[in-house]
């Protein structure tokens, strides 16, 4: 009782204090600048707070009053004036921080950068904005302050400008593919539209996708296949392929919206509801560093100032901070977040690359092909054609049909394929969907069989037996066991019936161009895990936490799955009251998503080293490598599982 009395005494005193001293300081400094000599006083003060600023320190009310005040003499500007000045300089707003778990008021100058925020999500890419659209679309999470950081000057361009840009290109040209497209599964899918308000409508609308019911993969060398079908899960599609651009434009419009209602509202003045998001393009992170005892973590940044607009002029930069009760690291997987924190990553190079491009094909399809060669897999995706771009009572027939090529082969192939001219291209990537030229394995099998070298035959001769006449023999012996009874064998008759389902073969598509004016790259492939995916007040999502390669896709669906279960983490800690950067929270998110996704790193690296080029170019390996891609296509329980995994795998239900 006596602690709580001080308390309030204490506080009482502060109170009063704080606003004698504002008084008795508007006074002196107008009283100052307006006598005689206090031209010069102000002259010499810039210089030397210039040259304090390079320490990174923070100017006090005094500093912005006199930085605000005309530098040459006027006789316009009277005590009257000066007074109006400071007063409008030292505006303050109330703002309540939780410190040390108590609520604390403390006052804040307003600036169109906060110095302190609930979140800070670093990285502006696919898998960063969708955290921050996915709070700001939450009943729980939408009263926090959030700010994005991204080091791209463009990252947020303005609405107006946009729909110019659009115009413009609908002018020049029609639609232009992009090279880089994920594959999102319908759990990714059901996210968009559900937790980052509608996202999903708004990309359908941009006929930048394509769904595919089923996918087919098969091996170039032996001669097995499989092919998973949505039909198999009771969906409707298994995924749909989309452009990245498509997917980030479609969640920025939401927050550059937000954002840009905010900054009408500070220039007319309207301040009754605080705004609540900051859009930070053209940042570089420069710094963090935070205490166990700490309520927050500082992010220091290079912001370069300037108009971004023109895209013409030189950017000065200076460093700033901010502060942030959680520090959410989406910047890829060189970010900065990682290095300043601390954060080790481990892993290793596949010595790949992925030949990225657009193809156009000769008709249309459902079908999201695989076929895995020497080097590594190529894979054909079904991708839109951008149809709404131009005009919607245009035929569809009359528009090309597109698939994007993901191509994993060795870095010095890479670079031949990726330098090849449209046409060359083109036949190259029909040649080894197909089987055609130096990528007809078959062919060159059969012509060692014909010349009869033995490389591993007595191997190749044993699993063919095994998979041929031993299975036969084996499957005679029990049919006429089990006929003996007639009613265990239609029992068994049923379930090999029932069970004994295999999928037909599906041809793909013949290539018969080069998407015009389409994007081609090629981009390392590692795989790369954080030692740790939380760390004193800051969480990774996306590349930040973890890259794997592309096999599966599942790279952005992985990332996508981080942001539901890091959402669900921060919204139990508000329901419940606590930290949102708490060691609970942190800890809630990171066991949500460390056995699912240690699951799914193995299993794409164990498939990457099933089908890589090491253990492509042992005979007797490929020969069991194929016996055993006909067994799941054939059995259908086993099918089945493969592909509610594969379609179930895109994010974190929420219950």
């Amino acid at each position: 009782f006596k602690r709580s009395i001080y308390k309030k005494k204490q506080r009482k005193y502060r109170t009063t204090r704080r606003k004698e001293e504002k008084k008795v300081v508007a006074d002196r400094v107008v009283l100052l600048v307006m006598s005689r000599g206090g031209r010069a006083f102000v002259a010499s003060f810039r210089s030397r707070s210039h040259r304090l600023d390079g320490a990174r320190r923070r100017r006090t009310t005094m500093e912005r009053f006199l930085f605000s005040f005309p530098s040459s003499s006027s006789s316009s500007f009277s005590t009257r004036d000066a007074k109006k000045a400071f007063s409008s300089t030292t505006r303050m707003t109330e703002t309540k921080e939780e410190s040390f778990g108590k609520k604390k008021k403390t006052r804040e100058f307003n600036s169109s950068i906060p110095a302190k925020v609930d979140v800070a999500i670093v990285g502006g890419g696919l898998v960063g904005v969708a955290f921050a659209r996915a709070l700001r679309m939450s009943a729980k999470t939408k009263h926090l302050s959030v700010a994005v950081l991204d080091g791209n000057p463009r990252a947020f361009s303005k609405r107006e400008k946009k729909e110019e840009e659009d115009k413009q290109q609908q002018q020049e040209n029609p639609y232009k593919p992009k090279a880089r497209v994920s594959a999102l599964t319908p759990e990714s899918i059901d996210f968009l539209e559900r937790e980052c308000g509608g996202v999903w409508t708004q990309i359908e609308k941009t006929n930048l996708g394509n769904e595919f019911d089923a996918v087919q993969a098969w091996d170039a060398i032996g001669e097995g296949y499989v092919r998973f079908e949505a039909k198999e899960a009771n969906r409707d599609r298994l995924g749909v392929v989309v452009e990245n651009d498509a997917t980030r434009n479609a969640l920025c419009d939401g927050l550059i919206e937000e954002f840009e209602k905010g900054e009408e509202m500070e220039e007319e003045g309207q301040e009754r509801k605080r705004r609540s998001l900051f859009l930070l393009p053209g940042t570089s992170v420069v710094g963090t560093e935070t205490t166990e005892s700490s309520p927050f973590r500082v992010v220091e940044y290079k912001s370069s100032t300037g108009n971004y607009a023109n895209g013409d002029g030189e950017y000065e930069e200076e460093v700033k901070t901010i502060s942030a009760r959680l520090v959410v690291g989406a910047d890829g997987p060189n970010g900065a977040m990682k290095r300043f924190a601390g954060v080790r990553s481990f892993g290793y190079d596949y010595n790949q690359k992925a030949v990225c491009g657009t193809v156009e094909l000769d008709g249309p399809t459902k079908t999201a092909f695989q076929r895995f060669l020497k080097n590594g897999p190529i894979a054909l995706l079904p991708i839109g054609n951008g149809k709404s771009k131009t005009s919607n009572n245009i035929d569809d027939s009359q528009f090309p049909i597109y698939a994007n090529i993901v191509w994993s082969t060795t870095p010095k192939e890479a670079e031949r394929i990726t330098a090849l001219s449209d046409d060359d291209f083109a036949s190259e990537v029909n040649d080894a969907i197909h089987g055609g030229g130096e990528y007809n394995y078959q062919l060159r099998k059969q012509q060692v069989r014909d010349s009869k070298i033995i490389n591993g035959g007595f191997a190749k001769s044993f699993s063919m037996f095994v998979a041929e006449s031993f299975a036969k023999d084996l499957f005679s012996f029990a049919v006429d066991t089990l006929a003996k009874n007639k009613k265990m064998e239609s029992k068994v008759r049923e379930i090999l019936q029932s069970t004994l389902k295999e999928n037909e073969f599906e041809s793909p598509p013949n290539i018969i161009a080069t998407a015009k004016g389409s994007e081609r790259g090629a981009f390392p492939l590692k795989l790369k895990i954080a030692g740790t995916r939380t760390h004193r007040r800051m969480l990774l999502i996306g590349d930040a936490a973890h890259v794997v390669h592309p096999l599966g896709g599942q790279g952005v669906n992985l990332g996508f799955k981080d942001v539901a279960a890091a959402i669900d983490a921060v919204e139990n800690a508000i329901s419940v009251g606590d930290d949102i950067g708490s060691e609970n929270t942190l800890r809630n998110y990171k066991n949500a998503r460390f056995l699912e996704m240690s699951a799914m790193v193995i299993g794409l690296d164990t498939l990457q080293k099933i089908f890589g080029p090491t253990l492509s170019s042992i005979a007797p390996f490929t020969q069991l490598r194929s016996i055993g891609m006909r067994a799941v296509n054939s059995i259908a329980p086993v099918r089945e599982s493969i592909t509610k995994f594969a379609a179930d795998g895109g994010v974190l239900h929420k219950k």
